[in-house]
């Protein structure tokens, strides 16, 4: 193995979208309180879902409100191309857009950067949705090609480097981050994106998985519980930054977590066709942890692909307790709280997002070890008896879990699997502590803006959800995230603040709908006149450069849809 193989890639941006979600602070909050996003499929949502399916309950899944909604003003895309455009290739563009700004990163700034693209993905049914009502449009020929996914995100944002798109059906996204992390270790290119959208405009791949078995008849499975009886879907999507970690930290880029490594497999013939066994899973868990230079005792908490059918479970289970012993029959303490691994999942709450589940399941996995808590599985009253964890060192996560930072950095581990065979698993090691120098106190003004006045107040109502976190940045950090990684737009606000309580009462003031006392400051009122500012130039103490995660400048959608008649709105 190369030495060049075992370099550590940070997650330096991150953005995710799911049924009420728009910010990862909203999807922590979500998961700390244990919540189900489920609800019944409208009429006309699913179009061509066949009625004479037999379910005992209406179909139920994880949606987002609007999927006709897009903020094609924002990124300079005609009305009637917008139209066309499946909405995935829409979410796509947000999500990229919010994952670099979360970085710290004016995205206009890497205009002409090799960064490279890489997106997963499963389905495209917009396109079947468009074919069953008999209509076309040329806009639709760069709209429905999945390619389009990652080509229109580099050309978007002007990126020369690789742009891809990749399927291995369910674990498109974790495949997807594998192939971005070996270019960043070999020096192919300074940054990578990688993001996976999951929109349903159609009914006919629903018709053939209820058919087949392997969705829940119910719409009420929850992974590893006794009465699973398959997956529920769901909507959304996710999206990282990825850097070498050196350069990373050398650039002051602000690290959410470290992977440490990352593998891709097929099952071969185990499992069968759509199916994987516990040899291939504990080969690829084995591999990844020694990649690492670790061992899977080493893992205290494994985001589980969780399918939730009473196979798929079991087996991944077995798995890894099987993974846990080592080459001499014995079985080393895991370094989980109180001596085990965790295993939780994501679907339960917010469902299976298919080609992003992956992914999802990576961000998720982030905030654990951000928050230093595993979160019970929502829904999850007792693990089922028959699950094979008897006298193995694996825990179900049917309560919420302390675990916090310790002497070790804490190592997590991500699962997920393909439908068609492919299976990938992610290593991911909490960030290095950076701590900012102690500095003397400084008075920042640190400018906001919005393309309304509504933007501006959803703008602050997410910052002050992000400095309510765990570990909330420092307001030199907030200040130089604001100042360099934004684009200016129309409506603007400032803060000028010593310290972070100003800064959030500045917020609050403009949460509602007020405007934070400047105290007459010239580069304040420079900005509020639509000036262009320096930032730069701005004298700061200490000299450090490093930025803070922050949440994405909202977006102001508005309705495309190529028919004019948004899903749900009829039942054709």
């Amino acid at each position: 193995m190369k030495d060049d193989d075992l370099v550590p890639i940070a997650i330096i941006g991150m953005s995710c979208r799911a049924a009420g979600v728009e910010t990862p602070a909203a999807l922590w909050d979500m998961l700390a309180k244990g919540e189900r996003r489920f609800t019944p499929v409208p009429e006309g949502r699913w179009h061509g879902l066949d009625p004479g399916i037999e379910l005992p309950a209406p179909p139920a899944a994880s949606l987002l409100d609007r999927i006709d909604t897009f903020d094609a003003r924002f990124f300079g895309i005609a009305p009637r191309m917008a139209a066309w455009m499946d909405p995935q290739h829409r979410m796509m563009l947000e999500l990229a857009w919010h994952a670099v700004e979360n970085a710290g990163i004016d995205p206009d700034s890497l205009d002409g950067e090799p960064v490279a693209v890489f997106v997963g993905s499963f389905m495209s049914d917009y396109r079947e949705r468009i074919n069953a009502r008999g209509l076309a449009d040329s806009a639709a020929f760069p709209g429905g090609m999945t390619a389009f996914s990652a080509n229109r995100v580099s050309y978007q944002f002007g990126w020369t480097g690789p742009s891809m798109v990749i399927d291995s059906a369910c674990s498109s996204s974790l495949t997807a981050v594998a192939l971005a992390v070996q270019g960043l270790q070999h020096g192919a290119y300074p940054m990578a994106l990688v993001g996976t959208p999951n929109v349903i405009s159609n009914g006919f791949y629903a018709n053939t998985a209820y058919r087949g078995g392997a969705l829940s008849p119910t719409g009420d499975s929850v992974p590893f519980g006794p009465d699973r009886d398959g997956y529920v879907r769901g909507e959304g999507g996710a999206c990282v930054l990825l850097k070498r970690l050196d350069q990373a930290l050398a650039d002051g880029d602000p690290v959410h977590a470290v992977i440490r490594a990352v593998d891709t497999a097929h099952n071969g013939r185990g499992g069968g066709l759509t199916g994987t066994d516990i040899g291939s899973q504990v080969r690829l868990l084995r591999r990844a942890a020694g990649a690492a230079g670790r061992s899977v005792a080493d893992i205290g908490y494994l985001e589980a692909h969780g399918s939730g059918t009473p196979s798929g479970d079991a087996v991944e289970v077995a798995a890894l307790a099987e993974a846990l012993t080592g080459p001499d029959g014995r079985t080393a303490v895991p370094a989980g709280p109180g001596g085990k691994v965790w295993v939780g999942s994501i679907k339960a709450s917010i469902g299976h997002l298919e080609a992003a589940a992956g992914l999802m399941g990576l961000v998720k996995t982030v905030l654990v070890l951000r928050h230093g808590r595993i979160p019970r599985i929502a829904g999850l009253t007792g693990a089922d008896p028959e699950l094979p964890v008897a006298g193995t060192d694996v825990a179900i996560a049917v309560d919420d879990v302390p675990w916090p930072r310790g002497a070790v950095p804490r190592l997590a581990g991500v699962n997920s699997f393909g439908l068609g065979g492919g299976i990938s698993h992610v290593l991911l090691e909490e960030a290095p502590l950076v701590r900012e120098p102690e500095q003397p106190r400084h008075r920042y003004v640190v400018p906001l803006s919005g393309q309304d006045e509504a933007c501006l107040r959803e703008l602050a109502d997410r910052l002050l959800a992000e400095l309510d976190g765990a570990e909330p940045p420092g307001l030199a950090a907030v200040a130089r995230s604001l100042r360099g990684g934004r684009r200016a737009q129309p409506v603007r606000a400032v803060v000028v603040a010593e310290d972070l309580d100003q800064f959030r009462d500045g917020l609050h003031e403009l949460s509602a709908g007020r405007s934070p006392d400047h105290g007459g400051d010239p580069v304040a009122l420079a900005w509020l006149r639509g000036e262009r500012v320096d930032w730069e130039a701005l004298p700061e103490p200490g000299g450090s450069r490093t930025r803070a995660h922050l949440p994405g400048s909202p977006f102001r959608r508005r309705s495309h849809w190529f028919d004019r008649m948004p899903p749900g709105a009829a039942a054709g």
